[in-house]
Formats: C-alpha cells, structure tokens, sequence
C-alpha cells in the first residue's frame, strides 16, 4: 500500500483508528519507512541497527534507546548518538524529550491498532454457522438501518452481536476520546430496533442524544 493512505503521527494521536491495520504486517524495508513516515528518519534508523523490522517486535522490544548508551564505536551509532541524545552536565547524555514523546505516541498507536485487530479476528463467525457479514453495522453512524442475510441466528443473537461491537468499540475509544470511562448502553445513548424479515433481519440505530 502506499504510504500516502496513512495519516501522519499528529493526526493518529487524535484518531488512532485511523491507522491501517495492513501495516501492522509489514517488515523491513516497508517497515523501516512506515516508521520513517510517522516519526522520522533518525528513529526509523535506530531500529533498523537493532534489527527491530516488523511493528510485534517493536512491541516487544523494552527500550528501544538502550542500544545508544552501550560501551561501542560504531559509527552509525555515534551519528544517531549525535541526533537522538542531549548532553547534560558532567558529559552525562540523555534522549531528547521530543524523540521519547514520539515513541512514546507510536507504541501507543500501535498498541490501539494491535487490539483492533485482536477484536477483529474475534468477532469473525464461522461460516458453518451463518452467511451474516459482521462488519454491516457503522459504528461511529449512530443513525443506521441495515438488513442482514439469512442465517441461523436468533433474533436475541443477532442483538447480543450487534450490541457487542458497540460495546467493544466503545471501550477501545475511550482513552482517545477523553472520556472516562465511556459506554454507550442501549436504551440510553442510543435505541437498536431489531426486526425479523422475509431475508433475514433488519436493524435500524437510532440515537438518543438530546441535541437541541
């Protein structure tokens, strides 16, 4: 894919969703300058001299600016000493508060995308069980009507499906919403009208805001 389909760190960190999952499997060279894009070329080529190529590495890794306060003389260390680390008093060095901040706001994005992702694959129904598409619903559009193929679901089911992926969405979003501890609960925040039909079901949310 290409790089311009993703929105740059600013953006992410206010809409985090935003990020494509498809980039959570990229490694090496598409890797590299994903990481480029995001937080630039110095970080991007801090975990390209530890070999950190792929985002689960990423993750797992605990400190990614350990490698530049080991005893060596390498010289693309020692440039990226020059570029990422500040020198204090008695020659002591640290890492410049911008480029912890910046990984700090990539880890986090990540993460976010990581959990997505975990939700995604859980919510997939095996097809032994129902022809129904679960990504039919919008969540973010609260004011919806969708009709769902016929499948061996009961109606109680197919609302305990639906109100699960409100339910997951909201507390995935929470953090990046600024909103303690939000939740959106049927009946209060919004009303889900679930119908049997001659092709299986229809559903239709409406919202409950009380805007003027």
């Amino acid at each position: 894919m290409s790089l311009s389909n993703v929105p740059k760190l600013q953006e992410l960190f206010f809409q985090p969703w935003k990020l494509p999952l498809e980039t959570l499997t990229f490694v090496d060279k598409d890797f590299y300058l994903l990481i480029e894009h995001l937080v630039g070329p110095s970080l991007s080529r801090l975990l390209k001299v530890q070999e950190i190529n792929s985002v689960p590495i990423l993750l797992l890794t605990a400190d990614v600016f350990q490698h530049l306060f080991l005893n060596t003389n390498d010289f693309e260390i020692n440039l990226l000493r020059d570029e990422l680390l500040l020198k204090v008093n008695n020659d002591q060095l640290i890492v410049k508060d911008a480029n912890c901040t910046k990984m700090r706001c990539l880890l986090n994005i990540l993460h976010v995308a990581k959990e997505r992702k975990s939700k995604q694959s859980q919510r997939i129904i095996p097809k032994s069980q129902t022809n129904c598409d679960s990504s039919l619903v919008s969540l973010p559009a609260m004011n919806a009507t969708t009709t769902v193929a016929t499948s061996t679901f009961t109606l109680d089911d197919q609302r305990n499906h639906l109100l699960k992926c409100i339910g997951d969405w909201s507390s995935l979003n929470d953090n990046f919403l600024n909103l303690t501890n939000f939740k959106l609960e049927d009946g209060v925040n919004f009303k889900l009208n679930l119908k049997g039909t001659t092709n299986g079901f229809h559903a239709m949310i409406e919202c409950q805001c009380k805007v003027p």
